[in-house]
């Protein structure tokens, strides 16, 4: 089944999906900044379970692999 892309933007939308694949904002999102390699990104998250402070990534460089996981995974 494929779905036309025009039928799922909404009826008072100022852009059409054309508008926004053509956008030079999308195209650089498109633009992988990254190579097969490259070290991540630093950034710190706060701890699910409040038994403690925020986890930064750099703190397991070295120690063991790293997935990180976005979204839902049920």
């Amino acid at each position: 089944m494929r779905i036309d892309p025009e039928t799922m933007t909404p009826d008072d939308s100022p852009l059409t999906l054309a508008d926004i694949v053509a956008s030079p904002l999308y195209l650089d999102l498109m633009t992988p900044k990254v190579a097969v390699g490259d070290g991540a990104i630093d950034f710190t998250l706060p701890r699910l379970a409040h038994d403690g402070g925020p986890v930064t990534l750099s703190s397991f460089a070295g120690d063991r692999p790293v997935a990180l996981i976005f979204g839902s995974y049920t």
